[in-house]
């Protein structure tokens, strides 16, 4: 093993850390100092210290892992993971005074040569710039342009340098800020940050601090009263912001007729760069305001650049780089059913997420799957939870798999159908657009058509399948920007849990009709009351979320009729809204016969324990399976149902997301909307499909 040590005793990073290195625990990976080890699994105020222990306070497996993922990259670029030769550039972070003329179009030569720049030494942060500043880790190179707030970020992350953002600060109204001095306030190889004093006419003196961090793939920025938005200029076609509840918002310049769009005010944006070899991501602490996108007026349609607003102090913006990092690829109606090769290889082990667009507009968000070398297929959830949990089917088959050979699948929308999108063995990837695609069961077709956007969401550890611990996802990205506690919030992690009560109808079916046809009905008493009592709390469990949805359409519809009373300009954009709104009763209207109701199931199972659990006539199975059929048909129709309700509310929220980007106006009801819709999709059952 070999081991690059800085010159010298460096501060925050000294020798006696490196040497710690040395120890290699079982299965040969380098062992982080204990000191970088507390911070990256029991970071700031989720931990405590006890009679010299750290004492976890607020339990987050997964964003923990995460956390330290951050802090074992920045070694990544130090030791090889089996000992091999060490990375030619360091993670370390430094600065250099650099010739205007040299940092203002800055290329890989450029930046190997380094011809008249002066680096700052470690701790020196009286430095007075004469040239450009310029700041990097092994991923990032920044470079503070004189005489300007502006910063470029370039990434490392490919074979040569690529130009992926500026980052320009804007005051009130987007009026252009102007240095008044620029400052070092920290510059250690473990962090380094510095401060631009502004100025605009009329205004207060106001600061913005731009902070790198060893081996960050992300720039921090911080602002104080007076710098209320940072512009990212990231030129894309498409910008994507990710959706944990309903489907993501996919932004094509190429539909958006408008020089500037409005978009929800999201934490999250992702701008799709340099034909899928680089996505730039911004991440804020706040929803306050909304994220103004501005056009290019002629040639191809692109998004220019994208505003962020500074709710709270801080904004993000971090660098993905990698061949095949995205990808693209256009479907059309013909497509249906056929199987897609695509002309991407999967550069790493991820939770990849397919946004396709729909004929109607609307995108719709699958993961895809992973080939096992045997041949099976494995999906894994959001934040590394099981697809399958909250799907019980008993002790004796535990959670239900819902990928078969062949990639067939049934949800209680499509019925059967086989999964539209996976990554084989050779980790090429595949689409098949659905034959029949629909928002609701039995529902009118609206088949995909349009760009189909391919990333990765987050980390994958569905066995056998792990995501490299240097490679970095959209989720990575969000728990290590925001910490664990605002992640937690942010991203809802207690409304992502599915909630399940009792087995399912056809699982109780399936061991008491065994019970009766064996003739052991006696001897099983208690199997058979237990299961009783588990279907009738299953159907009880998804009538009540169906109850709550219809009474999500009630408040709904009342809200949106007061709007379209105060606003009557928007009278057409409120009716749509109304309509696919109303289809929540309509819906429950036309099954409600069907599915009876909790009572209906609790007395059906009474009588089963009066009229059957004795019963040992050459009738009883006949018997048994027939009283069986009163909970699988209720629980078939529940399911149905409950899974239309859910589409029926994540197609609300994504129309309104869609709206403020055509119509600002909108804004108000838009952000609204989507409030209560993520309320509404909180905490599903398994049977509404949250992810197909």
């Amino acid at each position: 093993m070999r081991i690059a040590l800085p010159p010298g005793r460096r501060k925050g990073i000294d020798r006696m850390v490196f040497m710690s290195l040395l120890h290699e625990p079982r299965g040969g990976l380098p062992r982080p100092p204990r000191s970088v080890l507390h911070r990256a699994w029991w970071p700031g105020k989720a931990t405590t210290r006890k009679r010299g222990r750290i004492v976890q306070q607020a339990p987050c497996k997964v964003l923990r892992r995460a956390s330290g993922v951050a802090a074992v990259l920045a070694y990544v670029g130090v030791i090889s993971l089996h000992a091999g030769p060490v990375s030619a550039v360091e993670p370390f972070t430094r600065i250099y005074d650099a010739p205007a003329e040299a940092a203002a179009a800055l290329s890989q030569k450029a930046l190997a040569q380094k011809s008249g720049w002066m680096p700052v030494e470690e701790g020196d942060t009286a430095h007075r710039f004469n040239g450009c500043a310029v700041f990097l880790n092994d991923k990032i190179v920044a470079v503070l342009h004189k005489d300007t707030a502006d910063v470029d970020l370039y990434s490392r992350q490919t074979p040569g340098l690529k130009r992926c953002a500026r980052l320009q600060p804007l005051g009130r109204d987007g009026t252009m800020l102007k240095p008044a001095s620029l400052a070092v306030r920290e510059n250690t190889t473990g962090s380094v940050s510095l401060e631009v004093a502004l100025q605009s006419p009329g205004a207060a003196p106001c600061h913005v601090t731009y902070t790198l961090t060893m081996g960050g793939a992300f720039i921090k920025t911080t602002a104080t009263a007076g710098v209320a938005r940072l512009r990212v200029h990231a030129p894309c076609r498409f910008a994507v912001m990710p959706d944990f509840f309903g489907d993501d918002i996919v932004v094509d310049a190429a539909t958006i007729p408008a020089g500037r769009a409005e978009l929800p005010s999201e934490n999250f944006l992702l701008h799709m760069m340099h034909g899928g070899e680089a996505v730039v991501m911004t991440v804020s602490e706040s929803r306050a305001g909304d994220i103004g996108v501005t056009l290019s007026g002629s040639g191809p349609r692109r998004i220019e650049s994208s505003d962020i607003t500074y709710g709270k102090p801080h904004v993000w913006v971090a660098l993905l780089a990698e061949r095949g990092i995205w990808h693209e690829r256009t479907v059309g109606p013909t497509d249906a059913g056929k199987v897609l090769p695509l002309d991407w290889t999967m550069p790493f082990t991820a939770l990849w997420r397919v946004d396709w667009r729909a004929a109607d507009g609307l995108t719709d968000s699958w993961e895809t799957l992973l080939q096992h070398p045997e041949g099976k297929y494995v999906m894994q959830g959001w934040f590394g939870e099981d697809a399958s949990l909250g799907q019980s089917f008993g002790e004796e088959f535990g959670p239900r798999d819902w990928n078969k050979p062949g990639r067939k699948r049934w949800n209680p929308v499509l019925g059967g159908f086989a999964y539209p999108c996976w990554i084989d063995t050779d980790r090429r990837g595949y689409l098949q657009p659905l034959k029949e695609r629909r928002y609701v069961e039995r529902g009118e077709v609206c088949n995909f058509d349009g760009p189909a956007i391919l990333y990765p969401l987050d980390r994958v550890k569905a066995a056998p399948f792990s995501t490299p611990i240097e490679k970095l996802t959209v989720v990575d990205l969000v728990r290590m920007t925001l910490g664990v506690g605002p992640c937690q919030y942010i991203l809802d992690l207690e409304g992502q849990k599915r909630q399940a009560k009792g087995v399912a109808t056809c699982y109780a079916r399936d061991v008491i009709n065994a019970i009766y046809k064996e003739g052991t009905q006696l001897e099983n008493g208690p199997v058979i009351e237990a299961q009783l009592s588990a279907a009738v709390a299953f159907i009880r469990n998804v009538r009540e979320r169906i109850d709550d949805y219809v009474a999500f359409g009630h408040t709904t519809r009342a809200y949106l009729g007061e709007q379209k009373r105060l606003h009557p300009k928007h009278a057409a954009f409120l009716d749509g809204l109304l309509l696919i709104t109303g289809r929540l009763d309509e819906f429950f209207e036309s099954r409600k016969d069907g599915i009876y109701t909790p009572q209906y199931a609790e007395q059906a199972a009474e009588d089963f324990r009066k009229e059957l659990l004795t019963c040992t006539g050459d009738d009883a199975y006949a018997k048994c399976s027939a009283r069986m059929k009163i909970f699988t048909g209720i629980g078939g129709k529940q399911d149905g149902l409950v899974a239309s309700c859910r589409m029926i509310v994540k197609m609300l929220r994504q129309r309104c997301g869609i709206a403020m980007a055509t119509n600002p106006e909108l804004k108000d009801m838009a952000t609204e909307m989507r409030t209560r819709t993520q309320k509404m999709l909180r905490s599903p059952t398994a049977y509404e499909a949250p992810q197909h």
